[in-house]
Parts: structure tokens; C-alpha cells; sequence
């Protein structure tokens, strides 16, 4: 008898599994409706103070709104890590974790000779800025240009000041002496394995290597005139003979703190990424104090200040494309985030307004250009003073095994700078 019951049990157990799974399988075939999940760059500012909630949802919905047919499930946690490492990324995708991540392309290389992701539909190169084309891409072996990335950011070094002679400063050396005549340092963060290299490879640029030259420049050894460049950047935010915060680890524990000596007054100007403006902003107007007076140029690292940008673009997974759904959903997406409303949401901080909160503008780069025909971006002064950086900006290369050859490279670069 207990057998019986037992076998009875099994046998209502497996029918009610089967018809659980036969009727989600019956409604999904019935609704059509694809999934699709995509894992987004976190490293932007959290312009609601929210973790992203608001703008998560807010994406989620038009999105959906816009394409009834496709379920958008997004990733995009603050302080999210891991983005940079490539096999981390590599794993999402193969396991169909993600079906789109959001990438910067410094990693793109790494991403290609994984195998795990695909190329997209050739692109209109002329909807980008040359940067983005440059990141988004890579030649094969026919001399075809493939996009590897859809572009949708861009971010560089950038000098901020409220000082018109610092602003002018197209030179390292004019740089120091606008700097040395204020008494006050120029502070930035030396103390990261992904920034020094990068800063390094901008310095080659302004020092004369050629852009088609830059991804040799990541091979030792150093050049002279670039490290003495970037050893004048450093000195100029000694405070002292023994004591650099630029390099000593201060800045790294606490990126805030070149922002805040610059509002304070403590500093005469910081360098970092376009997006530093949206906490200068905010600090400045938490002191009731007006932002017209700020000045953003290129950061000057030998005899010119060329920009040079790093690209966020979207990769797709390997496979996607075999899956219609799949394919049109992710084509659907980067579409959308591409938009004036999606461009918009993001770089103007629509999910703060929404919460009710002051929407001080992300400043992040767009790599699209439409972006700069939107009416409040075009309007706004500090985008005014950055839309020449993107136009006439170069990408970091994006495969120049920079994640496996950072270590020495901030080594050698470590050792130079002491």
C-alpha cells in the first residue's frame, strides 16, 4: 500500500509540474513576449541618490512602453564591480546572464578573443563622433570595419578651474605657471591601475605619437618627454617635498575629495572625468554659490591637449543574433538608449526631477550626435564648453590588452613619478 501511495504522490507531483511548465510555456508562446537582459555601466553619478532605482524603472518602462513585446530586465547597481574585468563580462554573456552589457571598450579586445560576444549590423559612422566610431570598431581581416560596440558614452581627462589664464593654458608648461602663480595645487588621482596608464597614453598623444602609433605605446619603455610630463602634472599637487596626495593614496580612498578642495578654494583647479562637474555643480550650489565662472578644457600633457575618451558601448552576446527574438530585441534597445528621450533622461537627471529633486546634469559625454541637438543640452553652458572635446576627441584603444599589461605599466609609471 505505501508503495502505492507513494508512486500516486510521484505521479500527481510530475503532472502538476508538467502542467505548471506546458502553461507558462503555452502563455509565453501565446504572448510572444522576448525577455531581454542587459547589464548597464554603473560608473555614472546617482543624480537621485537613489542607487539607480528611479532611473532603472523609468528606463524600464518607456522602453516597454515603446515595445510591448519585449520584457526589459536591467542591471545597473551602484559601485557595481567588476566591469572591468573581462572574463567576469565574459561569463554574463556566455551563460546568457546578460544578453547585452554595457561596456567600457578599453576591454573590448579582451571581450572579441573570448569569443562571446557578436558584431552588430554595420552602423551609420557619420550618427557618432570619431571617438565612439574608433571605440565602437575594429578592422578585420579584409580591411572591413566591424562594429564590435554600439557607443552610447564617452568620458576623458578634463581640467575644471574658475581661473580664465588656467582655462588658456594649451601646454604643460603654461599649465605650471598659470598653477604656481595661484600658491594653490592642482589635485587629481595618480592612484589607480586603469587611470595612470590612461592619463599616460592621453600624455603620448599630446607629446606627437601618432594615433595609429597609441596601442604600442602600452608596450615598455616609457617615453622621456611624456613621463616628465606627467611628473610635472604630479608635482604640481605636491604640497610638499614629501608629501603628494595626488599619489599617495589620499584621492583613491575618497575620489570626492579633488571637488571638494576645489570648491573650498583649497585647490586652484582639479583634472578627472567630464561627470566630476555634476558633484562640482552640486557642491557649488549647496554653498549658494554660482557656476558661471567655471572653465572645462582639455587636460594639456606635453605641447598640445588632444582628447583622448574613453567609449561605453553596448556588446552583444554571442548567439543572439540565431534567436529572432533575441536579435530584434537587443537592435530595439540601443536604438532606445540612443534616443533624445533615453539621451535625455540620463545626461539631464530626469529621474531626479521626477523624485523632485534639483536634476543638476550628469555630464556625461553622449557619443551619439544628435545628443547635442536635444534644447536643454545645447543650452547648457558647461555642455557648451565640452561639445569641442567630443568632436575633435580620440578613443583609448580598444585592443591593446591594456587589462593584462595596466600592472607594469602603473609600475614603471609609479617608480618615475617618486
Amino acid at each position: 500500500m505505501r508503495g502505492r501511495i507513494g508512486f500516486f504522490v510521484f505521479f500527481i507531483c510530475i503532472t502538476f509540474f508538467y502542467v505548471s511548465w506546458t502553461t507558462a510555456t503555452s502563455a509565453d508562446e501565446i504572448s510572444g513576449r522576448a525577455t531581454l537582459k542587459v547589464a548597464l555601466f554603473p560608473w555614472i553619478p546617482d543624480a537621485a541618490n537613489d542607487g539607480f532605482a528611479s532611473l532603472r524603472k523609468r528606463i524600464e518602462a518607456e522602453f516597454e512602453k515603446r515595445n510591448p513585446d519585449i520584457d526589459l530586465v536591467l542591471r545597473l547597481r551602484k559601485g557595481d564591480e567588476g566591469y572591468y574585468n573581462p572574463a567576469r563580462i565574459a561569463g554574463w554573456l556566455a551563460s546568457e546572464t546578460y544578453d547585452i552589457v554595457e561596456i567600457d571598450t578599453i576591454i573590448l579586445g579582451d571581450l572579441i578573443g573570448s569569443e562571446t560576444i557578436e558584431p552588430w549590423d554595420q552602423q551609420d559612422n557619420e550618427s557618432y563622433f570619431r571617438a565612439a566610431v574608433q571605440g565602437g570598431t575594429i578592422k578585420g581581416d579584409d580591411g572591413r570595419t566591424v562594429w564590435w560596440g554600439i557607443p552610447h558614452f564617452l568620458c576623458g581627462f578634463f581640467l575644471i578651474s574658475s581661473s580664465q589664464g588656467i582655462d588658456d593654458a594649451k601646454t604643460i608648461e603654461l599649465l605650471k605657471s598659470e598653477i604656481l602663480a595661484t600658491g594653490k595645487p592642482l589635485v587629481g588621482n595618480f592612484d589607480s591601475s586603469w587611470d595612470l596608464p590612461s592619463l599616460y597614453l592621453d600624455a603620448r598623444i599630446d607629446n606627437g605619437t601618432a594615433y595609429d602609433q597609441l596601442e604600442k605605446a602600452v608596450e615598455p619603455p616609457l617615453q622621456n618627454r611624456t613621463v616628465a610630463a606627467v611628473k610635472t602634472l604630479s608635482n604640481l599637487c605636491a604640497l610638499s617635498d614629501d608629501d603628494n596626495p595626488c599619489l599617495d593614496g589620499t584621492y583613491s580612498e575618497n575620489s570626492d575629495t579633488p571637488v571638494a578642495q576645489f570648491v573650498e578654494g583649497k585647490a586652484a583647479a582639479f583634472w578627472g572625468y567630464s561627470e566630476r562637474l555634476h558633484l562640482t555643480t552640486e557642491r557649488l550650489e549647496r554653498k549658494a554659490r554660482s557656476t558661471a565662472s567655471l572653465r572645462v578644457n582639455s587636460l594639456p600633457l606635453g605641447s598640445r591637449a588632444e582628447p583622448l575618451l574613453f567609449v561605453d558601448a553596448f556588446v552583444k552576446r554571442n548567439g543572439c543574433s540565431r534567436d529572432n527574438q533575441c536579435r530584434d530585441a537587443a537592435s530595439a534597445f540601443v536604438d532606445f538608449m540612443n534616443s533624445d528621450w533615453a539621451l535625455s533622461e540620463v545626461l539631464l537627471s530626469k529621474d531626479a526631477e521626477a523624485l523632485g529633486l534639483n536634476p543638476i546634469p550628469r555630464y556625461l559625454l553622449p557619443a551619439a550626435k544628435s545628443a547635442f541637438e536635444i534644447r536643454e543640452i545645447d543650452k547648457d553652458p558647461l555642455y557648451k564648453e565640452l561639445k569641442p572635446f567630443v568632436q575633435s576627441g580620440y578613443a583609448i584603444p580598444n585592443n591593446a590588452d591594456i587589462y593584462e599589461k595596466r600592472h607594469v605599466l602603473t609600475w614603471l609609471l609609479k617608480k618615475s613619478l617618486e
